[in-house]
């Protein structure tokens, strides 16, 4: 045993000379080290491309289609390794064909409603504006689709659709009115802003439509896209006067990025 050890540790110790002496000798060649460099410009290079791959990852993981179809099925024609669990005895299967392919038809399963919708499917006939009694209305919808485990399942928000859509409107009511205050300041017309008229406005734009209405937009951006903010995060940032132009801007900003779900 202890010569084993001993044989260990010289080989070790040669290996440290070898690349020792190794290194030496590239020290004094400029053509050996510029060599080295460009390869870890390469390796670098490589990183970065492997990080840009994997930030538009999420993004590629998910697609659009189109209703085509949908029948009902028995539960055992559901994978065994389906993402979803359907635990009624027959299933909805909806066909959608993807976009942007060779007209390549994917099929995703929904519990059937025996007795109740269930909750993925009143999400995802609320998302379409689609209506239980007119299910038919579902053919030819675009429904955006996300990989799990390898299957195609219906992009959907974890709570019910919720908001206002138009609240948006709101929004910009309220940023006009900082807006205008503004205005007099540079124009010189202070006295116009110094109103109780005006002052009304302000605190109301300020106080109660801002937020509420970001409020509102901000659950309705979260229930029907791909946004995932925190909407009382944002209606409590566009409360405070002053900051408020700048943190609604910004909300502004970011709904604008999200996809809608349908």
């Amino acid at each position: 045993m202890g010569e084993k050890n001993d044989d260990v540790v010289t080989t070790g110790e040669r290996a440290t000379e070898d690349n020792e002496g190794h290194r030496s000798g590239e020290e004094g060649s400029p053509e050996r080290n510029g060599d080295q460099q460009a390869k870890l410009d390469t390796a670098a290079e490589s990183f970065i491309e492997v990080e840009e791959e994997l930030g538009h990852l999420t993004k590629a993981m998910q697609v659009r289609g189109r209703a085509i179809d949908v029948e009902q099925v028995h539960a055992s024609a559901v994978p065994a390794d389906y993402p979803v669990a359907v635990t009624t005895t027959d299933a909805l299967a909806l066909y959608v064909v993807l976009e942007g392919t060779d007209e390549q038809t994917v099929v995703t399963y929904f519990e059937w409603p025996e007795t109740k919708v269930s909750d993925r499917l009143a999400t995802l006939l609320d998302l379409q504006d689609v209506p239980m009694d007119r299910f038919a209305d579902l053919h030819g919808k675009t429904v955006l689709l996300e990989v799990q485990d390898d299957y195609y399942v219906p992009a959907l928000p974890e709570e019910q659709p919720r908001g206002k859509r138009t609240a948006v409107y709101g929004i910009y009511a309220g940023l006009g009115v900082n807006l205008a205050l503004a205005l007099t300041m540079i124009f010189g017309v202070e006295w116009l802003a110094a109103s109780v008229a005006f002052v009304v406005v302000w605190l109301l734009a300020n106080l109660v439509v801002l937020p509420v209405s970001t409020y509102l937009d901000a659950w309705d951006r979260r229930t029907t896209t791909t946004w995932e903010g925190g909407p009382l995060f944002w209606a409590v940032l566009s409360l405070v006067p002053g900051i408020n132009v700048m943190t609604v801007a910004a909300y502004l900003v970011s709904r604008q990025q999200a996809e809608p779900l349908a």
